[in-house]
């Protein structure tokens, strides 16, 4: 992605967002909407704030681990999930994460090769430890599921199935990647009605050459089962730190009667319903579905926008806008002319 689809994205999400923003607030009743700013307890938003924190660090310490015993540098290891959050949240279907990030590793003093495949080991595990949150949740939380999750059943579902068919390919790819090549080959066919056949073997040497590197450092980890159970649980921490922001979020607002086991039974269901929606960050999916799982712990509509709006700072804007932050200040291994280049 070069610069200017960057801005174009990224304007284009700010934009989406906005519309998303005026709508929400066509209904709501601005003189309630500043009492409850004055009302609100700021104490909990910042432990919200502490938690997104604590999810993006977690996020660097995962990337650490992969990389060991590689050296890396402190502020490059560092910026890199605000950058991959940056990518994620202007781009359809998070496609700009993992690009992001590997930037973000090249620019840290990691190979490109490793750091194309550490990336794609973290997102093996991520896509992993999403579908095990989710049936933990549905294990503790399944009537609680049953009653409030109708509206969203069919996305939830599709969002579901989608991460499950993402993590088998994947696994597909590391345990036999003789056999992926194969499929890859015939997935490739049609491209050779609209590029050269030059062309489609280039990107068919890449493509296998990808898959070999995916599959070498995917038995490296495999073979070292310490390092993958302790990156496992810590993605699934990670996870259920992000899954339990609503509810402080919340409480801040006054809502105490929210149970944080529900709270989070419920974002697994929002995360996953607006994981389909192909705009950057599920913008207005996001908004629409978390002012329809959570507006029963509220009083009214007008503390449900104000809600809805600081989760999607906190959780969100507040991602994109320090991502594009790290990604301006570059740690010393690269210089200027790299940073442009890449």
């Amino acid at each position: 992605m070069n610069t200017k689809q960057r801005v174009f994205w990224m304007f284009f999400t700010l934009f989406i967002g906005a519309l998303a923003f005026i709508y929400s607030f066509h209904k709501v009743n601005i003189r309630e909407f500043r009492e409850q700013i004055s009302q609100t307890n700021y104490g909990w938003l910042l432990v919200a704030f502490v938690l997104i924190i604590f999810y993006y660090l977690s996020m660097a310490w995962i990337l650490k681990i992969l990389l060991e015993p590689t050296k890396v540098s402190f502020w490059g290891i560092l910026r890199t999930p605000f950058m991959e959050q940056f990518g994620n949240g202007i781009t359809p279907f998070s496609v700009g994460g993992q690009p992001m990030q590997i930037l973000g590793l090249r620019q840290a003093g990691v190979s490109l090769g490793e750091g194309s495949s550490v990336s794609l080991m973290k997102f093996v595990i991520y896509q992993s430890m999403i579908v095990v949150a989710f049936f933990i949740c549905l294990l503790f939380g399944y009537q609680y599921v049953a009653n409030h999750m109708l509206a969203m059943t069919s996305l939830v579902v599709f969002g579901i199935v989608i991460h499950a068919l993402v993590l088998l390919v994947l696994i597909f790819i590391m345990f036999f990647p003789p056999i992926t090549e194969k499929i890859a080959n015939i997935v490739l066919i049609p491209f050779h009605w609209f590029l050269t056949d030059q062309q489609v073997d280039g990107i068919d040497r890449k493509l296998n050459q990808k898959i070999i590197e995916f599959h070498d450092v995917s038995k490296k980890l495999a073979n070292d089962p310490k390092k993958l159970i302790k990156v496992s649980l810590v993605t699934l921490i990670q996870l259920f730190v992000y899954y339990l922001i609503p509810y402080f979020i919340l409480l801040a607002v006054g809502a105490d009667n929210a149970d944080p086991m529900f709270i989070v039974v419920l974002n697994v269901i929002l995360t996953l319903a607006i994981s389909i929606f192909p705009v950057p960050g599920g913008t207005g999916g996001a908004e629409i579905g978390f002012s329809l799982l959570f507006s029963s712990f509220l009083p009214n509509h007008t503390v449900t926008i104000f809600a809805m709006l600081v989760w999607r700072i906190i959780t969100y804007y507040f991602g994109i806008f320090t991502g594009l932050i790290a990604y301006n200040v570059i740690p010393n291994q690269l210089d200027e002319k790299d940073h442009v280049e890449n």
